[in-house]
């Protein structure tokens, strides 16, 4: 069996490597480790990817190799070295290099070996006082440094939001989220878990307790206590943040309604709209990449119910056919994710600005495609995880525009208590820094009957 660091490093290159995501890579193999181990596992991936940029930029100041000509391999050793060696105070300094070292002879030899020797020793003494050496101007260039994003990013924030938002905004995406249940109240009600909860980790450095927003929600900290429990296999609970969990409260389906999810992926939101149904509802689920939707389909029938009608296709090119007509359509559209980076921190060194004006421009084209499929009365709900107004904002005022028929009904009607507060101008918006949510955008479109 593969060591927590070795893991660590093989997960950190395929992410790299092939553009993958570390959730689904840590959950294939959280079942090979005992809990404290899992933990460790979750830290080094994620911590590593939240802080690279100042990894880089710590072994870019010892190694006699620029970062970018150094084997990938490589590089993602040195930055899970560099990442235990300056943020964990508890893993020994001598353990971390020693550990690192051992990997780089496997990886490439001896000779690798003692590179990686000299570049963490490096860092080991003097990388904690080279950081609080960083600057410390109000410029984005030095706040992106400092907080470990890309420069063009906290740049883009600043003229939005300024610049003590975008601070609190960067530094929220380094914490690591609390994981978030959402509660399926067809098996068990929230309160009933909470106490089993206290009884199966009564004493025990874990933590649970109820969403302040969402109505079926539970937070747990930390994320690997959800995978000591049969709640997930048993179909109790899905692992939904809860900002997310709102989006299906706005869309409120009713039994024996009609209801499109346009891009559903692997069903998060899907399940929870049959959830908050009853089973009772005739829900069709398209998504242009097949195993997304045999995901989607396991989902449903994990929490017990009958899989939902799935279409694989891409809805700007492919309409589905028949023109059928839908009385709810959930648009959770594609998006930059910039609401999600502190769940996501990969998707950070990956992103570039020309992207978001590539996606608002997908969206207007879903949006369009959608709006064609709703029957007069009928509801549409569009949604994002991005911070951008051109995501947001700004594509409901085009889209308002270009479709009369459809007016802008405010989402405060469709939530509860505190969460009413988080609707502004009609819209829903969400931010990590402000609420401890992902940043979430939603709008909700009533066409008229006439």
């Amino acid at each position: 069996m593969n060591s927590v660091r070795e893991t660590a490093l093989e997960i950190l290159i395929r992410i790299d490597r092939h553009n993958a995501y570390a959730a689904p890579l840590l959950s294939r193999v959280m079942s090979r480790f005992q809990t404290r181990d899992r933990r460790l596992l979750v830290d080094l991936v994620y911590g590593t990817l939240r802080w690279r940029r100042i990894l880089d930029w710590l072994i870019d100041r010892v190694s006699r190799r620029p970062v970018g000509k150094i084997d990938l391999s490589v590089l993602n050793l040195l930055r899970l070295g560099a990442y235990q060696l300056v943020y964990l105070s508890k893993i020994p300094s001598h353990a971390a290099v020693f550990t690192s070292v051992t990997l780089a002879k496997s990886l490439r030899g001896k000779g690798t070996g003692g590179y990686v020797n000299a570049v963490l020793r490096r860092i080991s003494e003097e990388g904690r006082r080279w950081l609080e050496d960083l600057p410390r101007d109000r410029t984005a260039e030095a706040l992106a440094l400092r907080t470990s994003h890309p420069t063009w990013l906290v740049r883009r924030w600043i003229r939005l939001y300024g610049y003590s938002e975008t601070e609190a905004l960067c530094l929220a995406n380094n914490e690591a989220p609390p994981a978030t249940l959402r509660v399926n109240p067809r098996k068990v009600s929230r309160e009933t878990l909470l106490e089993e909860a206290a009884r199966v980790f009564g004493g025990r450095d874990v933590r649970l307790e109820p969403t302040r927003f969402a109505r079926h929600g539970m937070r747990v900290w930390p994320l690997s206590a959800v995978f000591e429990t049969d709640w997930l296999q048993e179909g109790k609970v899905t692992i939904q943040d809860e900002a997310s969990q709102l989006i299906g409260e706005i869309v409120s389906p009713q039994p024996g309604e009609r209801v499109l999810d346009a891009c559903a992926g692997i069903g998060g939101k899907a399940v929870e709209l049959l959830e908050r149904a009853e089973g009772v509802l005739d829900l069709v689920c398209a998504d242009a990449i097949t195993w997304k939707l045999v995901q989607l389909r396991r989902s449903a029938e994990r929490l017990g119910f009958l899989p939902p009608h799935c279409v694989a296709a891409r809805l700007e090119t492919a309409p589905l056919a028949n023109r059928p007509i839908f009385d709810k359509v959930l648009l959770d559209a594609p998006c930059s994710n910039t609401g999600v980076l502190r769940r996501h921190p990969e998707r950070k060194w990956r992103l570039e600005e020309s992207d978001i004006e590539r996606l608002a421009e997908n969206q207007a084209v879903l949006l369009k495609a959608v709006a064609s499929w709703i029957r007069r009365g009928g509801v549409l709900i569009y949604s994002t995880c991005s911070l951008e107004r051109e995501e947001g904002e700004e594509r409901v005022s085009r889209f308002l525009e270009t479709h009369p028929a459809f007016s802008l009904e405010s989402c405060a009607a469709h939530l509860g208590g505190e969460a009413q507060q988080l609707v502004w101008n009609g819209v829903l918006r969400t931010f990590p820094h402000r609420e401890g949510l992902d940043g979430f955008f939603c709008a909700r479109f009533t066409r008229s009957r006439s």
